[in-house]
């Protein structure tokens, strides 16, 4: 998911870097040009942001603040279309400029920032036009001032539909990535950006942060018994019973098959290895119903702890997954944590 993000701003930079490109390119073709018309300031003004741009350029790919370097790239832009259009000696053409603003907010500042900005400079631009051209009050001019206003506040409704929509659709499949598709539990990719944030407020405050990892006992004979579809309806049995006694701050996930991942924050080992226990009573209590029949299950948990087992989600993952083994090979049904151990089934041989 850190990926995905990383890409989205990824692609704002190469947005803004053809947009730098483009003002470079632009700003000396027309500051050259309004210099041998002796419009001396605005030719001043595109010549010195072309090489403002031109700076620009030179960080655009490793700056840390991409947006703020953005928004100050932006606002002198936009400025400076509303004065080109607002001097005599320009032509009403510069409005094809002042259009594209709502286009060029939404790619390079999203949905409020684009919003925002859009409508700021598109009502400055629309009302610079106006008091430019619109001379007299004849129904010409009034149908001019109409469709001026119309295609611009088209423009800006066009883009920022887009915008909602594509934002909406990465947000889906940002949240189909990190869901497994039977449980609709959090997946593996989800877990290791949840223990990222998780890890680092655990570090600031001095919190403990848990990690279970849980392993269905003889899921084979459900699945030859009862097929896949039989056990498939065990392990959304599972996902749906576990979180009636976790936190909402705890995460379950599924890494495969029939093995799950707790993620404990503000817990230590022996709190986790505790709530590893509950659960394990929770489904033995309350086994699932397949075909109309009972069918006892159980797991095997292994628990690591931030810290004393690692400092590293692969570090916490490997102990768990360690001791988890360790518990399978004691018997099954149990819970198995450094310096203690719930043996609550006599001891038997595979998975």
């Amino acid at each position: 998911m850190a990926q995905m993000l990383g890409s989205s701003q990824q692609h704002r930079r190469l947005v803004f870097k053809a947009l730098l490109w483009f003002t470079v390119g632009g700003g000396l073709l027309f500051g050259a040009v309004n210099f041998g018309r002796g419009v001396w300031v605005l030719a001043g003004l595109e010549i010195t942001y072309a090489l403002f741009a031109l700076g620009l350029l030179r960080i655009a790919d490793t700056t840390p603040h991409l947006r703020m370097w953005t928004l100050l790239y932006l606002f002198p832009f936009f400025a400076l279309m509303t004065f080109a259009l607002l001097l005599p000696s320009t032509s009403f053409t510069v409005f094809a400029w002042i259009q594209a603003i709502p286009i060029i907010c939404y790619l390079l500042l999203g949905l409020r920032g684009g919003f925002w900005m859009s409508l700021g400079f598109l009502s400055m631009g629309v009302a610079a036009f106006n008091y430019r051209y619109m001379v007299d009050d004849s129904w010409l001019n009034a149908m001019v001032a109409a469709n001026v206003g119309l295609s611009s506040a088209a423009i800006m409704m066009f883009s920022h539909i887009y915008e909602r929509s594509r934002v909406a659709n990465e947000a889906r499949l940002l949240e189909l990535a990190s869901t497994d598709t039977l449980t609709g539990l959090a997946n593996r990719m989800k877990l290791a950006e949840v223990f990222q944030r998780e890890r680092s407020h655990a570090l600031r405050d001095n919190n403990p942060l848990s990690l279970i990892i849980l392993d269905l006992d003889h899921f084979k004979q459900v699945n030859d018994q009862f097929g896949h579809g039989g056990g498939d309806r065990a392990l959304r049995h599972l996902a749906q019973l576990l979180p009636q006694r976790l936190r909402d701050t705890d995460l379950l996930c599924r890494l495969g098959g029939e093995e799950f991942a707790i993620l404990l924050p503000g817990a230590d080992l022996g709190q986790a290895a505790e709530r590893a226990n509950d659960l394990r009573e929770l489904l033995v209590a309350q086994p699932p119903d397949i075909e109309g029949r009972t069918q006892v299950m159980t797991f095997s948990a292994g628990v690591a702890t931030l810290g004393e087992d690692g400092q590293s989600l692969d570090s916490l993952l490997s102990t768990a997954d360690r001791r988890m083994y360790e518990a399978k090979g004691g018997g099954r049904n149990q819970v198995v944590a450094a310096g203690q151990q719930y043996h609550l089934a006599p001891m038997s041989f595979g998975r």
